[in-house]
């Protein structure tokens, strides 16, 4: 199907995109709201942080973890949001219980909070276009303008264009290719000017929501590819928890963030990943040839894990929600 394919190359490139901004210039200081405030021992080792149920072993463990080496480790992730295909093929009904309701944006003071709700309503407007909700989408859009311009990122968005588009079902693949477009741009931006710390907000609010939506809708339809999705996302904690620590110096806000994502990770402990390497098989059927790939990956993962993964998920991200 055109629009699927569409879609999971649209989503895979927005969030590499945003996500490589973590790889770029960076700088030392703390002086404003919409500066790059990278990890700094100095001020790191001056925190209590005990207090959030950390101890400082647990972010040595990261700290060590070099920009270069986290650039590199952000340009191999799979993409969060490849739930929205996933959620497609599933055939699941709609339900806007489950996206987070973009007038309490209105709300959102810092510029921690508007990065990481910006990359939260990025995550639900690929659910809405999977189910073609036009005018949520329009709303979507008008508040992911909002957020992107209070942040000074708003020059990247043609929202006349984006809306003109969003009112066409039938041209919901070019709504999502200049949406695209509009981020790349966006995080070259932020990379210039030092404001890495933004776009890994951003990206964080993306995987964190794409994650709800997938346990939600895992809850309401049992799915061999989605149960694989989810469990296969705990490679990706170790390699956020990376990236954000960079920034957590004395701020409470990252600070809890890091705190969750360790609590969200003890659910995960018991899931097994395993990579078999194997030679690529080449057979005809149907008089259509077709290649298994021998290198694969096989995912192990109980109902009762699942079950436990579901339920911390909903804290981690309803206790991020009361951040906002």
């Amino acid at each position: 199907m055109k629009y699927k394919k569409i879609l999971t190359l649209v989503l895979a490139t927005s969030i590499s995109s945003l996500m490589l901004s973590c790889g770029g210039t960076t700088n030392n200081n703390n002086n404003g709201d919409n500066t790059n405030i990278e990890y700094n021992p100095e001020e790191a080792n001056k925190i209590d942080y005990s207090q959030y149920g950390l101890d400082e072993q647990f972010i040595k463990k990261y700290q060590d973890v070099s920009i270069g080496d986290v650039g590199d480790m952000i340009q191999s992730f799979p993409s969060p949001v490849e739930v929205s295909a996933i959620i497609q093929d599933m055939d699941v009904p709609y339900s806007n219980k489950y996206l987070f309701n973009p007038d309490l944006a209105d709300n959102f003071e810092t510029s921690f909070k508007k990065a990481f709700g910006l990359g939260v309503y990025c995550a639900d407007l690929g659910y809405l276009n999977v189910y073609n909700k036009t005018g949520d989408v329009i709303q979507y859009l008008v508040t992911i303008r909002k957020l992107s311009e209070d942040l000074k990122i708003g020059q990247f968005f043609d929202f006349q264009s984006l809306k003109r588009i969003a009112t066409n079902n039938n041209n919901l693949d070019s709504l999502l290719i200049l949406s695209v477009q509009s981020y790349f741009n966006m995080d070259t931006y932020l990379r210039q000017n030092d404001r890495s710390n933004i776009s890994a907000l951003m990206v964080t609010g993306v995987w964190a929501e794409s994650l709800y939506l997938a346990c939600e809708v895992y809850k309401n339809k049992d799915n061999k590819r989605m149960k694989e999705h989810i469990a296969s996302q705990k490679t990706i904690m170790d390699d956020l928890l990376a990236i954000l620590i960079k920034f957590i110096n004395n701020d409470p806000n990252y600070i809890k963030m890091v705190a969750g994502l360790k609590d969200l990770s003890i659910a995960f402990n018991d899931v097994k990943i395993e990579e078999v390497k194997g030679e690529d098989v080449t057979e005809i059927i149907d008089d259509v040839q077709v290649t298994t790939q021998g290198d694969h990956t096989v995912i192990t993962v109980s109902d009762e894990q699942m079950a436990n993964i579901i339920k911390a998920v909903e804290v981690f991200r309803n206790k991020l929600a009361e951040t906002l």
